[in-house]
């Protein structure tokens, strides 16, 4: 799904934070952790943190706007390989009500859209999509938001208790912005592009439907969190109205380790959708588990594994498998970085098309992206996907080349 810069950076504070609190040889603050997740918390030399001037007010904020193109060499038949956009992301807290001892009530509004520049920028109804990547199971770039320009995925309030250790989140929720929360594979608008490295393609994350979080702080290397949230509105529609019944239950036990180094993650989950078929509705259910692993042995160098599988395998995929880097290359531009993944993505069967194609069952995807850092506002994201059985289809793989001008404010 849709991050921000600003939202990764806060998410990596997880691993960065303990190290740098020990190294100032003091004790780590009750609820840390917690803030690292959800506020927009400043990391030595981040570029994109530009809200210090707004934080008396009680005021957090953050806006990418990107100019994006895809070619795609072997598109899928029936799909244009050019595509050009505009793609917007922004957040907002908002403090309501002021609790030093607590952390206080927050505002939480998530605004995302894209707009197609020119006529051959197909949208595919209801496929989140857009017509180069309509042939990959996983959306070459998942900030594509179907028919729908401009939605807001999260508007919600947040509210500290416990000392800052506990906190719950209620509204029209974004679990995209709390759950799998990899610092390097998060975040389409300054590291990997395909939607298979951003979140877990097993779990049930979903943005604009009503839905509550809970969060607790256990001491400092260890937190759980848990969800419920409804499934049944699409992105963009009303999150009171008639949809269909469904519901999704998620979990998180994170670990930090080796003084901040290494963030474990396991995110066990169920989800529940009634499907109208043709013998009437059917209830379709899933559950599983996914894990993570981040680790940063030298400031150069991070990496990530994310795994995962869904046991009744009727929502979602079967399995998944991913593996990737960030390495800074040059000493000198600390702000810069190369990415490279690699994922392997299985399906629920094998695809078979309406006039009996038969398919494959499994996709590989490899990505290589560089983020070049120009300016304090600006970079340039150039990258490079090749996918093996795109779509699990029994046809040519597909070669992704492209770049995002993005402009952080």
């Amino acid at each position: 799904m849709n991050k921000t810069n600003i939202i990764a950076t806060a998410l990596v504070g997880l691993l960065t934070a303990p190290g740098m609190i020990q190294a100032d040889d003091s004790k780590p603050q009750a609820g840390d952790i917690l803030q690292d997740i959800n506020m927009f918390n400043p990391e030595d030399g981040d570029p994109a943190y530009k809200v210090r001037a707004h934080e008396k007010y009680g005021t957090q904020w953050g806006v990418d706007v990107a100019y994006g193109y895809w070619g795609t060499h072997r598109a899928t038949a029936g799909t244009h390989g050019n595509n050009n956009l505009i793609l917007l992301h922004g957040q907002l807290n908002q403090r309501l009500l002021q609790d030093e001892q607590n952390g206080g009530t927050w505002l939480r509004i998530e605004v995302s859209g894209s707009w197609g520049l020119d006529p051959s920028t197909v949208r595919s109804n209801g496929g989140g999509t857009y017509a180069e990547g309509f042939g990959a199971s996983t959306s070459v770039h998942p900030d594509i938001m179907g028919a729908h320009n401009l939605y807001l995925p999260e508007v919600a309030l947040m509210h500290y208790f416990a000392g800052r250790r506990a906190c719950m989140i209620a509204g029209m929720v974004n679990l995209t912005n709390y759950f799998d929360a990899v610092g390097i594979a998060n975040d389409t608008f300054s590291s990997f592009v395909n939607s298979g490295f951003v979140n877990s393609t097993i779990l049930p994350l979903y943005d604009s439907n009503l839905g509550a979080v809970l969060q607790v702080e256990l001491n400092p290397k260890n937190y759980v969190m848990a969800a419920v949230s409804r499934s049944g509105i699409s992105m963009g529609y009303n999150p009171f109205g008639d949809g269909s019944d469904g519901y999704c239950v998620v979990g998180e036990y994170g670990h930090i380790a080796c003084d901040g180094k290494l963030v474990l993650r396991l995110n066990p989950f169920f989800t529940m959708a009634d499907e109208e078929t043709e013998q009437g509705d059917v209830h379709r259910r899933n559950a599983g588990l996914v894990g993570s692993a981040e680790y940063s042995p030298t400031d150069c160098a991070t990496f990530y594994l994310r795994t995962g599988f869904g046991a009744k395998q009727e929502l979602g995929g079967a399995a998944e498998f991913s593996i990737g880097t960030n390495l800074h290359l040059i000493p000198a531009r600390e702000d810069d970085f190369l990415g490279i993944s690699w994922g392997v993505f299985k399906a629920q069967t094998p695809y078979e098309s309406e006039d009996g194609e038969q398919g494959h069952s499994r996709e590989n995807v490899l990505e290589v992206m560089y983020s070049l850092q120009l300016t304090d506002y600006f970079k340039l994201v150039p990258h490079f996907q090749y996918i093996h059985n795109p779509a699990y289809r029994a046809c040519r793989d597909a070669n992704v080349f492209g770049v995002q001008g993005v402009f952080s404010f």
